[in-house]
Order: C-alpha cells, then sequence, then structure tokens
C-alpha cells in the first residue's frame, strides 16, 4: 500500500503541473489543504474548464472508501469542499472524477475489491475498476451508470473538452506482468461510444495516466521505468512523465472559447455573472457557467453544430447578448469580449400628444416605489421632447406625468423582470383634457338654420377640426384652455367666423350663434387682409380670411361679389386710387385661382374717398386701410 499511495502523490503533482484543467496545485486551496492536515487522504484532482472548480476523490479519516468531492471558488476565496451526492458516491471507492467542459456530464472510476480474490491472487485479481456515467439535470447529478465502454479494469478517464471525446488507461496482464495502455473512444451521442482504440504511439510499460495538455493533442502519462533504462539514463528514478502526441485521429475535436472579464458599467469592478448558452434554433439551454467574483473571469467551451444565443447577467444587473455561430467549422474560433452590465436602468420617457403626435415634455413628475409607495428621488436628465431616468434595476416603479392640459399619466417600470439592456426608450402616450363646445346655430331674422359647416383651427397646436352642423346642436369636443379659431358657414348666410375658449373649471361651454343671411347689397368687411407696405402683393396672413369668401361662394353658386378696397388719406389722390384698385384685383385673383368662376367677380378700388372713420390717428387710419365685399347678385 505504500507503494501505491507514493504513485498516487506523483499523480497529482503531474496533474496539477501538466494539465490544462488545473492551473494550480490543488494543496494551495486552503480548505483542502487542512482536509489534508486533518488526516484525510486527497488524491485525483480535476479542475473545471473555466478552474472556478475541482473535483477530486478523498479518503475521511475512519472511512473506509474514497468519496468525490467538489470545492468551487467564490470571489478568490475556495469555498468548504462538499461530499458530492449518493447518486454519484457509494460503498465502494470513487476515483479518478473527470467533468465535462459544461459540467453536465461526470465521468470516474468505481472500485470494488474482493479481498478474498485479492489475496489468493497475490494482488493480480480481486480489483474491480470500472468506468461510470453521471449526468448533471437541472443542478442535480443523477443515479451514476457504467459506460458502455466500460470493463472491469479502467483508469483515469479525461474527457476532452469536446464533451465526446475520450482517452483512458486500462490494466492489462501480459506475462504475468501488469501493465497499463491508453485507449481512446469518442461519444457519438444516444448513449453510442465508438469502439476503444488503444493509443498505438503510447509507452507499453505505462502505468497512470492520461492527463490533458495544451489544446488536447498531448496527454502526459506516469511511466515506469525499467531497471535497464534507469542504468542506461543513470538515475534512480523509478517513475517518469512523459509526454505523448495523439494521433490526429484521436485528438479532441475543434471547439471554440469564449472567454472575457464581466465588469460593473459605472464602477469598473468585476462582477460574478451567469453565463448561460442557448441554442438559437431550439432555444435549449446548452452551458451554464459563473465568471469570478474576483476578476470577472469566465472561459465556457463552444461545440461545433450550434449557433449560440449567450445571456450574461447578474442579480440587479442588465443582460448583455452575445450571438455565436459554430456551425461552420471555420467559426470554431478562440473570442475574448468584455462585457459591462449596469446596475441602473437608463429609461428614455418620450410623452406625445396621443392624437397630434406631437413631443410633449412633462413638466413635473413624481417616482415612486410601486411596492412601498415610498416616494424617491432619481437622477433625471432633462431634455427637449423628453426625459432620462436612471432607476435601479430590482424593483417596480410608478412613473407619474404632469403637464397642463393633458390628464395625470402613470406607467409602471418593472426592472424585477429581466433587463434586456442597460438603456431603453419608451414612448408615452398623454391624452388631452377635452369638455364640450355646445353649438346652436340660428337666423337672425326668425328662422332656425338646419345645416352647416364648422371649422375650427387650434392656435397653440396643429390641430384642424371640421365637422357638418346637426340640428338642433352639435356637440364639439376641444382641448380645455386652447384657443381656437372658429369659422361656421351655411348655405345661404354670411360666413361667421369667432375665437372660443373653453376656460379651466368649465364641464362644458354653451354657444348660441345667429348668422346673417345673404342679400343683395350687403357689405362685408374683410379682417385680417394685409399687403406689404406701398404694394399690391397679399401677404400670406390674408389667405385664410380669403379662403372664407371662397367657400362662401362655393357653397353658393348663384352668388356675385364686388371686392373694393380702401386706403387711407396719405398719399395722392391718383397714387391711392391706382393702389387700391390693384389690391383689390390682387383678392380677386387669388379668389379666382382657388377655382371661382371670374364671372361671379368684380374688383374697385375707392382709395381714401370712402373712410370709414375720420383719418385723424393712426389708429383710425387702420380701421380705413380695409378690403370689403358687397353682394351684387343672390
Amino acid at each position: 500500500m505504500k507503494r501505491i499511495h507514493y504513485i498516487l502523490t506523483v499523480m497529482l503533482l503531474v496533474l496539477s503541473t501538466g494539465s490544462a484543467y488545473s492551473q494550480k496545485d490543488l494543496q494551495s486551496v486552503p480548505a483542502v489543504r487542512k482536509f489534508s492536515q486533518q488526516g484525510w487522504k486527497i488524491q485525483h484532482a480535476h479542475y473545471s474548464f473555466d478552474s472556478l472548480t475541482v473535483y477530486f476523490s478523498a479518503l475521511e479519516p475512519g472511512k473506509k472508501n474514497y468519496d468525490l468531492y467538489v470545492t468551487r471558488s467564490h470571489a478568490g476565496v475556495w469555498g468548504t469542499p462538499e461530499r458530492m451526492n449518493d447518486a454519484v458516491n457509494s460503498d465502494a471507492d470513487e476515483l479518478w472524477p473527470s467533468v465535462s467542459s459544461d459540467e453536465h456530464r461526470l465521468y470516474f472510476i468505481r472500485r470494488t475489491v474482493d479481498d478474498k480474490l485479492l489475496k489468493s491472487s497475490h494482488g493480480t485479481q480481486g480489483v474491480n475498476d470500472q468506468l461510470f456515467v453521471s449526468d448533471n439535470l437541472r443542478g442535480e447529478w443523477q443515479a451514476s451508470e457504467p459506460s458502455i465502454i466500460a470493463t472491469a479494469h479502467d483508469l483515469s478517464p479525461l474527457i476532452m473538452p469536446d464533451n465526446q471525446t475520450v482517452i483512458y488507461a486500462r490494466r492489462e496482464t501480459e506475462k504475468k506482468r501488469q501493465y497499463y495502455a491508453l485507449l481512446h473512444t469518442r461519444y457519438l451521442g444516444y448513449g453510442v461510444w465508438t469502439l476503444p482504440v488503444r493509443v498505438d504511439s503510447m509507452e507499453r510499460r505505462s502505468l497512470f495516466g492520461p492527463y490533458l495538455k495544451q489544446e488536447g493533442d498531448t496527454v502526459l502519462q506516469v511511466t515506469e521505468l525499467q531497471e535497464q533504462e534507469r542504468e542506461r539514463r543513470q538515475i534512480d528514478t523509478v517513475y517518469v512523465t512523459r509526454q505523448v502526441v495523439l494521433p490526429k485521429n484521436m485528438r479532441c475535436a475543434r471547439y471554440g472559447v469564449l472567454s472575457g472579464v464581466v465588469t460593473d458599467e459605472n464602477s469598473g469592478k468585476a462582477v460574478e455573472a451567469t453565463i448561460r448558452l442557448y441554442d438559437a434554433i431550439t432555444a435549449n439551454t446548452l452551458d451554464e457557467a459563473l465568471s469570478d467574483a474576483a476578476t470577472g473571469r469566465f472561459r465556457v467551451a463552444l461545440q461545433p453544430g450550434h449557433k449560440y444565443n449567450i445571456d450574461i447577467t447578474a442579480p440587479n444587473y442588465s443582460h448583455h447578448y452575445l450571438t455565436i455561430d459554430c456551425r461552420q467549422s471555420d467559426s470554431l474560433t478562440s473570442r475574448q469580449v468584455k462585457v459591462q452590465i449596469a446596475r441602473n436602468l437608463s429609461i428614455r420617457i418620450n410623452p406625445y400628444d396621443a392624437e397630434l403626435y406631437t413631443p410633449e415634455p412633462p413638466e413635473r413628475e413624481v417616482i415612486r416605489n410601486a411596492t412601498t409607495d415610498k416616494t424617491l428621488r432619481v437622477q433625471t436628465k432633462r431634455e427637449e421632447t423628453g426625459r432620462i431616468y436612471d432607476l435601479p434595476i430590482g424593483e417596480t416603479y410608478a412613473v407619474t406625468l404632469f403637464r397642463r392640459g393633458y390628464l395625470d399619466t402613470t406607467l409602471l417600470i418593472n426592472t424585477k423582470r429581466d433587463v434586456r439592456f442597460s438603456a431603453a426608450e419608451l414612448d408615452v402616450p398623454l391624452q388631452p383634457i377635452k369638455k364640450p363646445l355646445v353649438l346652436k346655430l340660428e337666423n337672425i331674422l326668425d328662422s332656425a338654420v338646419t345645416e352647416g359647416t364648422i371649422r375650427l383651427r387650434n392656435r397653440n397646436k396643429h390641430e384642424i377640426i371640421e365637422m357638418p352642423y346637426t340640428p338642433p346642436t352639435t356637440n364639439i369636443m376641444l382641448r380645455q384652455e386652447d384657443e381656437y379659431e372658429m369659422v361656421i358657414q351655411s348655405p345661404g348666410h354670411f360666413f361667421f367666423d369667432t375665437i372660443v375658449s373653453i376656460p379651466a373649471g368649465y364641464d362644458q361651454l354653451l354657444c348660441d350663434v345667429a348668422l346673417k343671411p345673404i342679400q343683395k347689397d350687403m357689405v362685408i368687411q374683410l379682417r385680417n387682409i394685409h399687403f406689404e407696405s406701398d404694394s399690391y402683393i397679399l401677404s400670406p396672413s390674408s389667405h385664410a380670411e380669403l379662403d372664407k369668401v371662397f367657400k362662401l361662394m362655393e357653397a353658393n353658386p348663384n352668388l356675385h361679389i364686388e371686392l373694393s378696397a380702401h386706403t387711407d388719406d396719405i398719399g395722392t389722390d391718383a397714387y391711392n386710387d391706382q393702389l387700391s384698385a390693384k389690391r383689390g384685383e390682387a383678392a380677386l385673383e387669388y379668389i379666382v385661382r382657388k377655382g371661382i368662376d371670374r364671372k361671379r367677380l368684380t374688383s374697385v378700388g375707392y382709395g381714401k374717398h370712402r373712410p370709414l372713420v375720420p383719418n385723424n390717428s393712426d389708429e383710425n387710419r387702420a380701421i380705413n386701410r380695409r378690403v370689403e365685399f358687397k353682394v351684387t347678385e343672390f
């Protein structure tokens, strides 16, 4: 037994220096070293692909059998080793653990010993070493089963990062002498393995192995030197470590590596994040790993034939997404990424008018914790069309927006659910406060008005309302406190225009309008007809008033009118006569261009000869500068 223990010690040293899985001596793990100091016998260490987990075999003082244990590194500190569950461990010895790169499958040796047969055969029989496999489903190791390739003489399995290729040793006997041959097999799926094949280039007298080195094309093996070889080398060493290059057809299948660092977006500190790998086609989870809490580093293997969707996140952090396509062999490469995830959700709120779709940023807002109803103060950035709030991830927020003329709007932002990105944008419709304008039309003489058209233009916003009049009253929903230019037209009546607004506090506004019937020789003064100084060119502000005349004539096809222009007393009679005549013609031409037959219109310029008030002040002169129309035929 002393010799066997020495061999196992040599194996542990070989693994700690030559394996791609073990980057450090297991004895450097304080919790394991403490076990060893307490009399535990520890051997057969195997590091996970990301080097953050170690599986090993240990014999507790007072116990008869070796069991498998696992310890994990968290924030640079190794945890207390834990015995794996009874689905893995048994009353026999569990030895040589080897875990797949995704840690979904564990390979190990279960050794049973027939003491009587062992004594009678002088150590050549009675030891049964069988290769077992256990799968990890939803975080629980399942009942272990013998592998289909297993015999009673298997040792030291090694699953390579492709999760398919296994190199293991087999104890064989030749001429009453035991030796250990290395064999190769590959998992094809659905419980099917290829027939184990001996690695031809391996030493015939090898004792233990194999251990993976570098990229999976080389294995290490502890080999016993024959006496003649020791004498030739002039050394006393009985056991040496040999490197053996695997034939190309036996090497680890090509795989990719995704490695990187996960840090906090704001502080730059390392974050212990979960890295989940999904199949982009089936959405099945393929792998899951953690980044080191002390360094933020992670390392996962990417297998061929998959297109990966990769989700990287931590509790109360945003998500970071990657997509890597490994369906083509040439896409299997090593990739390093720097991942930043955020504790705060930077959400931009864009309030807009629900009807006009114009930006309406809030005048103020109140942000509350939706669970506790506590009002919160959060960092807010005010922009011209909206607001940006920094909300700590992990709570549900109620954000209430206030703006005059609109209903108060509350939206719930749930950051307890998966926050897909560190920044988001949300368009929020605001409903305007509206009240009814109750409109009743009458004829100033005595008869009721039965038809008409109502047009309202909002002076505060780009809003136009057009609708027919339906007696006895028509209700029109207007934005409270906004000013509207209202124009009413009815066949046989002159148009009516005014400004309406529903004050705050009013539930409705009643409006009775008396329309003048069209009669021959009636004169109507047009407001807001403007020309450039000393010119007969119409300014754009005149178009709205002339459009009313156009609609009046359009609605009354038998109406004929005379357009007359007037000036004040500044300037000579001849100058004012000519200017007013051209201004009358300009107004006429505008209406003709809109579609009214020229035969229905005439124009005249009266100069300063028909003032409405004396030209003795600037205010009176402004009144006298005007355009009118007179009904000439109806």
